[in-house]
């Protein structure tokens, strides 16, 4: 066992662990060569191909991820064409400024739109590439030690990046993680041995970092506890050291602004300068939840659909975890300065991304603070501990060994392809599930139900992509994910639902709106439907029934029904006049796993 331990030790502290390490790490990634296209992949896939146009949406192949901007008319006109539910909020935008992460793309959906497996093997090398530059970056703070080998290992294989790995649409944030881990080596290099290209090259990174994706904003908060906890300069030197990425993140901030991305009008992002009030209430919830995915457990992702009403729930749980291991952190580390780099850039880096649902995905950049603390507490001397510390370093220690070097490892390549092959397998369901080219050329489709309201979205945009006919328009009615509905057809033109537990009671659908109530008599209407809401859930802000009101009869040959059931659509048997129906909830689990 001696040898063995010994072994181990000398390998973790060899130049070549980076590079080692991270080439185990592209070995695991290769499952999801077969994972195929999921979720924002297929609308990205559809843009590629003309006629396709949509107000508001990409502006060219470096503008990808412009899904709805504030371009005059484009909310009403993507309702009525059916790319947003009519519960869309007039004020919806969601832009993203990620040109060097797009043009990749379009590369990608150019040269081989037709081999998904490409595309993974690019997102593969890209992760592969990280990796090493992550490991490269321990290595300079904590030199060659078993330590650092330790955080590189536990970085490169981290379960958390499986999701990051797999869907190829979130490339994004691998891409900005690099460039912030050569910014932050370059960087280091500059200030401690005196290098003088490093200041320019540095800069340089961290703004092709801002341009694959803001996630890299966060990579200002490992450069901020850079100058705080390790540059050795005059406090002056290390305020101006940080000048050229504060430049760089004021020039992207006013571009941001002035060519009009940002996310807004829904609930589920956050627009921290425009509602700081519901930013700073989500991230009460949210940070700890993060932080204790990165360090221990639960992973993040369990709590991305809790509703907003039982948000304390994600604090009970995640609060005593944060409480338990942050004690034994400071026990254990309370002197080193590198533990508090670590720390004050994990944390920061999350600042961010509390602007969304909590997910293992938002986890990239973070790691590197989180896995790098770690490291150094399972590589720390217990000696001097009390009687109270001793017991609690040493649990933590036992739990950060089971998460992070037996689990994490082995879940990796289970991760990535599973949840790939899910996703993917849902969407092509539901593409292979539409009704034929006859039943949609030309016609309105009417959805009763689906398992999100992202779906039909998905569905349409893979179907289009490979030459199959669309609807003229799509009318997405409601998402029944818990309780029951109840479908009525009070005249020859209009259907009621009625939702049990409410509209809008799942997450995804709160992506389109914010949380004004809507009330009673509200009438949103399209082009051929007014949506009505005749009742609203006891505390009024959400609809309890609408009455969706056609400009023909429900049974025209013009408007093609359908529903989903269990794991794909069917069609949908409309009730006769004064009829009522009611159909039980989609059992989410099994609409996505088939």
């Amino acid at each position: 066992m001696a040898p063995m331990l010994a072994t181990s030790k000398r390998l973790l502290a060899s130049p070549r662990a980076p590079l080692v390490i991270a080439l185990v790490a592209v070995l695991l990634s290769l499952p999801t060569l077969g994972v195929g296209l999921m979720m924002d992949d297929y609308s990205n896939y559809m843009v590629f191909y003309p006629p396709f146009e949509r107000l508001g949406g990409p502006r060219g192949d470096w503008d990808l991820f412009r899904f709805l901007d504030d371009t005059a008319g484009a909310v009403r006109a993507g309702m009525d064409r059916g790319f947003w539910p009519w519960w869309t909020g007039s004020s919806l935008r969601i832009a993203f400024f990620r040109p060097l992460a797009s043009l990749l793309h379009a590369v990608d959906f150019r040269l081989w739109p037709s081999s998904p497996p490409l595309m993974h093997a690019v997102s593969i090398l890209i992760y592969g590439a990280t990796a090493l530059l992550a490991g490269l970056v321990y290595r300079r703070i904590l030199g060659a030690t078993v330590a650092a080998g330790l955080a590189t290992l536990m970085f490169a294989l981290d379960d958390a990046h499986a999701m990051v790995i797999a869907w190829i649409a979130n490339r994004h944030a691998v891409l900005s993680a690099a460039f912030v881990f050569a910014a932050l080596l370059a960087h280091d290099h500059a200030r401690r041995d005196g290098w003088r290209a490093g200041r320019p090259l540095a800069a340089l990174a961290f703004s092709l970092g801002m341009l694959a994706g803001e996630s890299a904003l966060g990579g200002l908060a490992f450069l901020a506890a850079y100058a705080l906890f390790l540059d050795e300069d005059t406090p002056r030197g290390r305020i101006l050291s940080l000048a050229p990425y504060a430049a760089v993140t004021l020039v992207w901030l006013v571009v941001y602004r002035a060519l009009g991305y940002g996310a807004s009008g829904g609930s589920f992002y956050i627009d921290p300068a425009r509602d700081p009030g519901a930013f700073l209430a989500a991230t009460v919830v949210r940070l700890p939840a993060l932080v204790a995915a990165q360090l221990a457990v639960p992973p993040a992702d369990v709590f991305s659909f809790v509703p907003e009403s039982k948000t304390h729930w994600t604090l009970l749980v995640t609060l005593p975890v944060v409480l338990f291991v942050g004690a034994a952190l400071v026990f254990a580390l309370r002197k080193d300065r590198r533990a508090a780099f670590f720390a004050t850039g994990m944390v920061l880096s999350l600042l961010p991304v509390c602007a969304t649902a909590p997910n293992d995905r938002l986890l990239l950049l973070p790691g590197l603070g989180g896995l790098g603390l770690v490291a150094l507490l399972l590589s720390a001397s217990r000696e001097g501990l009390g009687r109270i510390a001793r017991p609690l370093v040493r649990a933590t220690a036992g739990l950060f060994v089971l998460v992070h070097l037996v689990i994490a490892p082995l879940f990796l390549p289970l991760r990535a392809y599973a949840n790939g092959a899910m996703l993917h397998g849902y969407v092509e369901r539901a593409i292979a599930s539409l009704p034929g080219d006859d039943a949609l050329g030309g016609r309105t489709l009417v959805i009763v139900n689906a398992p999100d309201p992202l779906i039909p979205t998905y569905a349409m945009a893979g179907r289009y992509a490979r030459g199959g006919r669309i609807p003229a328009a799509v009318r997405h009615l409601a998402v029944v994910l818990n309780g029951s509905q109840k479908i009525g057809r009070p005249d020859a033109q209009t259907l009621s639902v009625t939702l049990s537990e409410g509209f809008f009671h799942d997450a995804l659908s709160n992506v389109y709106r914010n949380d004004a109530p809507v009330r009673v008599g509200d009438r949103i209407a399209l082009e051929g439907m007014v949506a009505e809401v005749m009742s609203s859930t006891p505390d009024g802000k959400r609809p309890e029934r609408v009455d969706f009101h056609f400009d023909r009869p429900l049974d025209d040959p013009s408007l093609t029904w359908i529903l989903w059931h269990e794991t794909s659509f069917v069609p949908f048997v409309l009730p006769a006049i004064g009829e009522e129906r009611t159909l039980p909830a989609i059992d989410a689990g099994r609409a996505y796993a088939g």
